[in-house]
């Protein structure tokens, strides 16, 4: 069985990948780096090719304010909700063989592979939506009919909450459960669900995307060392497309419904001077516009890097920052069905759009 051993260094990279991939989400990028900071083992990282088909992984994540996760040393919880979560399964006879992302950003990515760490179990080189999505019913995993049954959440003194839906494929519901949790632990729990089969992930979700954010990484920190354009490399890499450079000239964010939601302004500088580029986010950059048409939007994923070299998140963006937008094609699962499109619409209603799907590819 082929598997790779991640050291500091890969695990650095991953996180940096990660956040590109995380399309203005995925968590803080400075927590992921904190995380492996405090990891004492390497981490096996497995081929899912190599896997039985019928062996079964989990995804581990954070939920909560970002504030509170930063402050409060998120970490402990999480290997808490994975251990609760062994046990839940085990009485209904299921075996947790391996964990893995619930979806790619700079700190989602990084928690399980921390968990696994610190209990010496692989990961398999995959995620379920192969970038960063801000509901539960935005993703693979409610398309594909995965259930999100059982749920668990853990705080840091070790208080476990159970929670089985009538309804398995209610993402709402468990959704409400994980947040309400999440507030009355603090702002601040984690949270594990999705077991899925090796088949599954094959099948529904985004195989070799733990590697891929891992090459995105290394580019980077290799394009930085010996002077080249990390954008360019990065476009290389991904395979993606150069989409706009620009100064941010304003950034617009309100909280509602517990999201965030913001319009981030650039004005073109170099190739793009004169033009004006506008990202429209909740929480994750959902709709992108230029001379007042829409260029790209989800499910597709509209990446973000100062002109640098560092990929950024939508908490790291400040005015008056030289900033290039990537956009990278959305993992194939997405492209399958009309539902890839059709599950962010009511969020792009909410932004002011309520055309169909626009590529930039």
């Amino acid at each position: 069985m082929a598997k790779r051993l991640l050291g500091k260094v890969e695990l650095e990279d991953i996180t940096w990948g990660s956040t590109l991939l995380g399309s203005g989400g995925g968590g803080s990028t400075l927590d992921g780096l904190r995380l492996i900071k405090e990891m004492e083992n390497e981490v096996t990282l497995l081929d899912p090719a190599d896997l039985p088909e019928s062996a079964n992984a989990v995804t581990v994540a954070g939920i909560g304010a970002p504030k509170a996760l930063a402050e409060k040393k998120f970490g402990p919880e999480a290997i808490l909700a994975f251990e609760a979560m062994k046990n839940v399964t085990a009485i209904g006879g299921v075996k947790i063989d391996y964990l893995m992302p619930g979806e790619i950003g700079g700190l989602n990515t990084i928690t399980p592979l921390y968990v696994a760490s610190k209990k010496n179990v692989p990961v398999v080189d995959a995620d379920g939506n192969g970038r960063a999505c801000p509901e539960l019913n935005t993703g693979l995993y409610p398309i594909y009919k995965i259930p999100t049954s059982p749920l668990v959440v853990a705080n840091k003194a070790g208080d476990i909450i159970v929670a089985y839906l009538g309804d398995p494929l209610d993402t709402t519901a468990a959704e409400t459960i994980a947040r309400t949790a999440a507030v009355s632990f603090g702002m601040l729990a984690a949270f594990s669900t999705w077991i899925v089969s090796i088949a599954t992930i094959k099948k529904c979700l985004v195989p070799y995307s733990v590697s891929k954010a891992e090459k995105i990484g290394k580019a980077i920190r290799e394009a930085k060392a010996s002077g080249k354009d990390a954008v360019k490399e990065v476009v290389t890499v991904t395979s993606g497309k150069e989409l706009f450079r620009g100064k941010i000239r304003k950034i617009e964010m309100k909280t509602a419904e517990g999201f965030d939601f913001g319009r981030t302004t650039i004005e073109g500088i170099a190739d793009y001077k004169g033009e004006t580029f506008i990202i429209d986010s909740q929480n994750e950059n959902m709709i992108a516009w230029q001379d007042e048409k829409p260029v790209i939007m989800v499910p597709d994923l509209i990446a973000m890097m100062t002109t640098g070299g560092e990929p950024l998140n939508n908490a790291d963006t400040k005015e008056g920052m030289e900033i290039a937008i990537i956009g990278i094609h959305a993992p194939e699962p997405w492209m399958r069905t009309p539902d890839g499109f059709n599950c962010w619409k009511h969020i792009l209603e909410k932004l002011g759009y309520k055309g169909a799907y626009v590529s930039s590819f």
